[in-house]
């Protein structure tokens, strides 16, 4: 698995637990917002070998792995990766944009992933614009099946040129269950304007969304 960084202990990116991160490279989308982007142009710079070794040592401190990207279902060497890692006893988390259905399933069937967060870019008829990848049967297929996960999210970012009626109708299609809006920021100077922290938390209010990123008030 081509793996182009590895943050060895966070404790913000699995919900509740101490996680070491693992990045892999390449993603199939082109959000204007990632800041993961310069990771498609770094080389491997840490081996399978070093991630296992590592989180062998520290059996019984860390408390789960989190395989993030770009986007870790278009790499070949993920099954037999998490194989692994779960050998080790780690819960795993997955974060994914919903793209590759197929690979999710098995890695549900196998009982490799016990946390999935997908990515919603937006509403289905500006998925193209925000992302790059147009919205149709593999994202809705990856939300029926996340919703079928041990434990499961959804999250999106709050990207200020989809519009505040997007957010409106995302906070109406996922009310009820772990939805979270996180706060967009800006990776160059000449992004937009976030929107407001006031509008973000009104939306959660009358929504039913989580917030990240956003003070509670």
């Amino acid at each position: 698995m081509r793996i182009a960084a590895y943050n060895r202990c966070s404790l913000v990116d699995y919900e509740g637990r101490m996680a070491a991160v693992v990045f892999t490279r390449g993603c199939n989308m082109s959000c204007p917002y990632c800041h993961n982007r310069d990771l498609e142009g770094m080389e491997d710079s840490v081996s399978e070998e070093e991630v296992l070794g590592h989180l062998a040592l520290r059996k019984g401190l860390l408390e789960g792995v989190v395989v993030s990207g770009g986007e870790p279902t278009l790499q070949e060497g993920l099954v037999p990766f998490l194989e692994r890692v779960k050998a080790l006893g780690y819960p795993v988390k997955l974060d994914t944009n919903g793209t590759r259905p197929d690979v999710l399933e098995g890695l549900l069937e196998k009982g490799l992933v016990d946390h999935v967060a997908m990515d919603i870019k937006t509403v289905p008829e500006g998925y193209g614009e925000v992302s790059g990848w147009p919205y149709g049967g593999a994202v809705e297929a990856s939300v029926a099946l996340v919703r079928k996960a041990p434990s499961y999210e959804f999250r999106t970012t709050a990207y200020p040129e989809m519009g505040v009626e997007a957010l409106k109708t995302l906070c109406r299609s996922f009310r009820g269950e772990p939805y979270y809006l996180q706060q967009y920021r800006p990776v160059e100077a000449e992004g937009p304007t976030p929107f407001g922290e006031d509008l973000l938390r009104r939306l959660s209010r009358e929504g039913g969304a989580r917030l990240r990123g956003v003070e509670v008030g």
